[in-house]
Formats: structure tokens, sequence, C-alpha cells
């Protein structure tokens, strides 16, 4: 083949390979093939799951309100003095349950004397809209988490450069009185391919789709393990 052919050649197919793609993408278009993707379909979070809204809405201010009007805590206490503490039932905020651990005494929170302030370990007023440093006396460690956004709910920008953090404070999640959390609805997880339990085996497993992860070894020598120890069992009964 000479030079002249060659040149000839290379030419011709510059414009065939476009034609050949062009041919190809009408045929696929015209023809599409059987694909199922792999990936399953995404999971529908539910709108409580994403609501940024506080669980609770506390009073951050020392006031009672009854249905005639409000006062503050101060108001009656000093006109009314409360007995030594022991084991009684409450005569007034009857509604309180107090369920919180083994701190079953109003003063080891409230301040004595002065009843719009908390107290804290040396007998000083804490202010009352600011709970969290009561509440930090027994709960240290839970303190440092929460003030590093790693206990509770924070909101807002991680660097403060970027703009400002919203921390819920202890009240906004728990009663005082009764900090424990009713049971919760665990939000859905997210439905991906490399997520699916191998206890619940989807389509795409048993058919043994290249894309999912692997099962653990652990997990397959399970059975393998509990038949093991169930003929060695046997044997000892023997």
């Amino acid at each position: 083949m000479t030079n002249g052919q060659r040149s000839s050649w290379g030419s011709g197919s510059t414009f065939l390979i476009p034609i050949a793609f062009l041919l190809l993408a009408v045929v696929l278009f015209l023809v599409p093939s059987d694909f199922h993707s792999p990936a399953p379909e995404a999971t529908v979070v539910p709108d409580w799951a994403s609501d940024t809204t506080p669980v609770r809405q506390p009073s951050l201010t020392p006031h009672f309100t009854t249905t005639a009007a409000t006062y503050e805590c101060i108001e009656c206490h000093n006109l009314f003095k409360s007995p030594p503490e022991t084991e009684r039932k409450l005569t007034q905020h009857s509604n309180i349950d107090l369920q919180h651990g083994t701190n079953t005494r109003c003063f080891n929170c409230h301040h004595s004397q002065n009843r719009n302030t908390f107290v804290n370990e040396s007998g000083n007023s804490i202010d009352y809209g600011s709970p969290q440093l009561l509440c930090q006396k027994c709960h240290g460690l839970v303190y440092r988490d929460w003030q590093n956004g790693v206990h509770g709910r924070s909101g807002g920008f991680w660097l403060a450069s970027a703009g400002e953090t919203s921390r819920l404070i202890c009240t906004e999640c728990h009663d005082p009185h009764h900090p424990p959390f009713a049971p919760m609805l665990a939000a859905p997880r997210p439905n991906t391919i490399r997520t699916d339990s191998p206890l619940q085996q989807s389509d795409h497993q048993i058919a043994g789709n290249p894309l999912h992860r692997l099962q653990p070894q652990h997990l397959s020598e399970e059975p393998a393990v509990k038949n093991q120890m169930k003929t060695t069992e046997e044997e000892k009964g023997k």
C-alpha cells in the first residue's frame, strides 16, 4: 500500500467513525436493552425525623402561672417558708413527678434562700436561664460532651468562621424532674446497596450482585460454629 493510499484510507476512516457511533446510538435508542439497576429505591425520610423543633419548650424565667396571674417563684416563697426537707409528698407543685434517680431533694437543685435561682456546689446561685450549669454538678462528662457538640442537638455551623452554632440546652430535651426519655422511634436508615442486612438478603444478593459487599466471614461461619458446639454438647451427654 502506497503512501497515497494510506492517506486516502485515513481520511476516509475519519468520517466513518462518527457515522458508526451515530448508528450505534440510533440502535440503542430504538432497541433499549433490558437493564435493571441494582440500586434500591431511595429511603423515604419522614418529616419528624428532620424536625429541629425542641422536644420541650421550658420556661427559662422563674415564673409560676396560675389561672389568675403569673408570679415570680420568690414572691410566694418569701411569704411561705418551706419546712426542712424530708421524705414527704409535696403540698404545692403536686403536678411534679420527681423521678431523678437518687436525687430526691428539692434543695439539691433549687436555692433554699433565693427561689428564683438554682444552687451550685458552693451554695451560690445559678441563673434560672442556665440550667446546664446546674446539671453539670452531677453530669460532668455529659456536660463536657454537650459543650463539644457530641451530646444533644446542635445546629448551625461547625466552623466558627462560617457562622454561629446553635445548641439546645438540657431542659429543651429532658424533663429536669423526670429526665429519662420515653422510647423513641428510630429514623429509617439509608437504603443503599452496601447497607443491606446480611440477615435480610435482597434479590440482588441472591442473584450474586457483584456490587454488594461480601458477607463477613464470621457471619457465614456462625451456623458451622453452632453445629460444632451442638455436637460437642451431645457427646458430653453420652
